[in-house]
């Protein structure tokens, strides 16, 4: 799993996840533009060697100022760092205020060919006059882009030269990461988090930024793209113009505030299911995230644990099955989960519904569940839907891995099946587990195995929709291979015992594994 720390400037980001590296082993990749050049130190406020010994720190201090980078440099470098941890089952921190660097290493984020081999004919332009230019011929990609960056002005007026606009280019990229992630944003409030920036700037001032900037001068022209970062840029002009050091300090607070605006409009908008929090509490939600997998690691081996991280899953019915497959697939290690059921607890299901307590009695099913999966994995990306499978469009749309069907409506468990079909998910079905009184008879197997009268409605639907015998018979349940109980009729009978419902949805999370673990051979 990648934990992608997020948050304004000087929320608390970078000392949150070289406490979390430190504590437990993580590695880090820094997302961002300038932490990457050495000498520039008390600017960037990146952590000091010090702090960083004996951590595994990406894309940091590790480049001399007058070096060209680029978001395509850092996507290039640092994907194969997160390739090969996960194929070693570790986790991953990524940490960094530079937003567009972390969309471009995690999605499928999409370059256009640049022409390196000819100098630009903006080249020489100064920068407002590229800014007039690409404000007259696309409003919208000015305000899009960092503006102020020349190198982002002159590649989108030749993107636009080219005739291509920087939303078409967007439209290549895809909103669902590459790897498995789980994003987690420091929230801060907007005043609380000036005071911060306004502590920070004045400490760079104490610690030597003066001095800092003028050695840097001795060695490098003062147009580089490193001295773009805020902060330099308004002190490498402060010093040229002579100007007063207290007005270059408030300058750079103001830019810096300006920034942590644009940040946070970004965050709200750029990444969905983020979990927000304060400092302490993404601190703790990141660890016992990763201390709760120790005993899944064990079983799984990293690219399996990995495909599971990353994977999505529709449930459907939740009552004695459902509820506990659910249950234990996201102990399992599930992250992003849809649940599908219009029902509501009653004081019958407490006697067979592990999932339900006294406490649930009329409440939603869906809704109950949610809350219940939320209090193993706070993490945990999960969908609710409060309705009846009566056709296809009653179920949700998009894509998922698995499909489990839990249901006893045999029209929803074909609707299932044939979405599965559609979508080449791996699908599992439960069939009938009432009225029986023996938990050690519930098996795994195909359809062709079941006979009960769920599953014998279940097969002559699918042969009236068109399914051959030979698909059908290889359908993957969970069914009862003992007799049903006698008086299953009389209204005095409980369904069937406990343990019998539990059986199965435990059966169905040990026939996702066996997936998986096949998948992975």
């Amino acid at each position: 799993m990648i934990y992608v720390i997020l948050g304004q400037t000087a929320s608390g980001k970078t000392s949150t996840a070289i406490k979390l590296s430190r504590e437990l082993q993580l590695p880090i990749i820094s997302a961002d533009a300038y932490q990457c050049f050495k000498m520039m130190q008390i600017g960037t406020d990146k952590p000091s060697r010090e702090e960083t010994k004996g951590l595994e720190y990406y894309f940091y201090d590790e480049y001399e100022p007058d070096k060209e980078t680029s978001v395509y440099d850092f996507q290039k470098e640092c994907r194969p760092i997160i390739e090969k941890y996960l194929n070693e089952g570790k986790d991953v921190l990524v940490v960094g205020g530079t937003f567009l660097y972390i969309k471009a290493l995690l999605f499928n984020y999409v370059f256009t060919e640049e022409n390196s081999k000819e100098k630009s004919k903006y080249q020489d332009w100064s920068l407002e006059a590229m800014q007039k230019e690409l404000l007259k011929r696309s409003p919208d990609t000015f305000n899009e882009i960092d503006n102020k960056n020349p190198r982002r002005v002159i590649r989108a007026l030749e993107q636009l030269d080219e005739g291509t606009s920087r939303k078409e280019i967007l439209s290549l990229n895809n909103d669902k990461p590459l790897y498995p992630c789980t994003f987690l944003r420091i929230d801060t409030d907007k005043d609380e988090g000036n005071k911060f920036i306004d502590e920070r700037v004045e400490k760079m001032f104490k610690e030597g930024f003066v001095e800092e900037v003028k050695k840097l001068l001795k060695v490098y022209p003062d147009n580089l793209h490193s001295f773009l970062s805020i902060g330099y840029q308004e002190m490498i002009a402060g010093l040229k113009e002579h100007q007063d050091l207290d007005s270059v300090k408030e300058l750079i607070k103001v830019h810096t505030h300006q920034l942590a605006k644009k940040q946070r409009t970004f965050l709200r908008n750029q990444f969905k299911d983020v979990v927000s929090g304060d400092k302490e509490e993404i601190y703790q939600l990141i660890k016992n995230s990763v201390l709760s997998k120790e005993r899944s690691r064990l079983l799984l081996a990293p690219k399996v644990l990995n495909f599971l991280e990353n994977s999505s899953l529709l449930l459907a019915g939740l009552g004695g099955v459902g509820g506990e497959a659910l249950l234990s697939l996201t102990r399992l290690g599930f992250n992003k989960i849809a649940i599908i059921d219009d029902d509501i607890v009653s004081p019958s299901n407490l006697n067979r519904q592990a999932l339900y307590d006294y406490y649930d009695i009329g409440k939603k099913k869906a809704v109950v569940a949610c809350e219940k999966i939320k209090r193993i994995n706070p993490l945990i990306e999960v969908t609710t839907l409060d309705k009846r499978i009566v056709s296809y469009a009653s179920l949700p749309e998009g894509r998922f891995d698995f499909i489990i069907d839990c249901v006893d409506d045999v029209n929803a468990k074909c609707l299932l099946y044939e979405k599965a079909l559609k979508d080449q998910s791996y699908f599992v079905s439960a069939m009938g587990l009432g009225f029986h009184i023996d938990s050690t008879k519930v098996r795994r197997g195909k359809l062709s195995l079941a006979f009960d009268p769920l599953a014998k409605s279940f097969k002559d639907e699918l042969k009236k929709r068109g399914h051959l015998d030979k698909d059908i018979a290889k359908i993957d349940i969970v069914y009862a291979c003992d007799g049903r109980i006698k008086g299953k009729s009389n209204s005095k009978t409980i369904g069937s015992l406990a343990t019998v419902p539990s059986s199965g949805g435990l059966a169905i999370t040990s026939q996702v594994v066996d997936f998986l673990i096949e998948r992975n051979k």
